[in-house]
């Protein structure tokens, strides 16, 4: 076996020493590290987020009111052009007699004045008739202009919930890492931060508009939350372990139920997915959009495959359930928000049967 020389065992002991100061001037975990955002700059990016959804909101409301406002005009478009089509049959029924007796060459009238009469009654009949056609016409084109306007409103209408759906997610998700970055009050959880975050989203003049208003749905949406026919459907079927407790020692803005873990969690209603994440507390969490500002959220899934913009149909899978910080136990939970407020779920979950 080859000896080294003592200067190549020199030089080999060098670099080792070498690399192992390199190695200790970087530091552990400092490879790894992901760099520091400062608090300044996240709570400047949620001004900033906060700022967009409520332009995005604000676009939705005005494009929501264009499209109501486009379906009455249609409506009547629509009453005018049915009335014309209605007149025009019963003139076409008042000439059909007149047409078959010339088909089947009938007797003439017997003096002349009988016949000027006919004559007088039936040319006023087709010519009330043309007129009644060319209205028709004019009220069916106006029908159809105004469809394809409502059409497009509602194209519109859509592409600007898409874009609020969007702006909501960022700042929820903008004030979770506002949260994380600053010093968290003691016995503040990751539930509590949703809760916070999603607050952080809600309008600034919800809690005065919801005090005003009638409950007719003005240009920000309806005051009063609605369920859908025959109400929410159900998350996942089992019993309700912890119950909607918005107040008091151990508030919670939703509620847990008790399923066997890997148990399927499907969509409370018709929504789209503008948020998905994971807290330390609450597992993975997703929340749908519904319509006129009703979210629903479903945590401590242990598994979910969809992305933000994705759309769930009622009862459409969103996961599997997996254990539940709340009752530490396998089990899912739920929130109902309408204008990012908590609602009592259990007031509005269908009847199991």
């Amino acid at each position: 076996m080859r000896r080294l020389s003592f200067g190549a065992f020199f030089a080999m002991k060098t670099a080792l020493l070498a690399l192992m100061c390199l190695l200790a001037l970087a530091g552990p975990g400092q490879a790894v590290k992901p760099p520091t955002v400062p608090p300044k700059a996240v709570s400047a990016a949620q001004d900033a987020a906060k700022a967009r959804l409520a332009e995005a909101r604000a676009k939705v409301a005005a494009q929501s009111a264009e499209a109501a406002r486009l379906g009455r005009e249609l409506a009547a478009l629509e009453a005018a052009r049915d009335a014309e089509a209605r007149r025009l049959a019963a003139l076409t029924a008042a000439l059909w007699p007149v047409r078959a007796e010339s088909l089947a060459g009938a007797a003439q009238a017997e003096d002349w004045a009988e016949a000027d009469r006919r004559f007088v009654w039936t040319r006023s009949l087709i010519e009330a008739a043309g007129a009644s056609r060319l209205a028709f016409e004019a009220a069916a084109a106006k029908a159809k202009a105004g469809r394809l306007a409502r059409d497009d409103a509602a194209l519109r209408l859509l592409a600007g919930r898409k874009e609020a759906d969007v702006a909501f997610a960022a700042a929820v998700a903008g004030r979770l890492r506002e949260l994380e970055a600053a010093s968290s009050p003691p016995g503040r959880g990751d539930e509590a931060a949703l809760a916070e975050a999603l607050d952080a989203a809600a309008a600034p003049d919800d809690g005065a508009a919801g005090e005003a208003s009638t409950g007719e749905e003005g240009a920000a949406g309806p005051a009063v939350f609605t369920p859908p026919p025959g109400g929410l459907a159900w998350p996942s079927q089992g019993r309700v372990a912890l119950p909607f407790a918005p107040s008091g020692r151990d508030a919670r803005q939703g509620l847990v139920l008790a399923v066997p873990e890997g148990s399927p969690v499907v969509a409370a209603a018709d929504g789209r997915v503008v948020f998905t994440g994971t807290l330390r507390g609450l597992g993975r969490v997703l929340i749908l959009a519904h319509d006129d500002r009703c979210h629903t959220v479903y945590a401590c899934l242990s598994e979910t495959s969809l992305a933000v913009g994705e759309v769930v149909p009622r009862q459409g899978t969103l996961g599997r359930s997996g254990y539940c910080n709340q009752t530490r136990a396998p089990g899912v939970y739920f929130e109902l928000r309408f204008r990012e407020k908590a609602l009592n779920p259990a007031e509005w979950l269908a009847v199991r049967r």
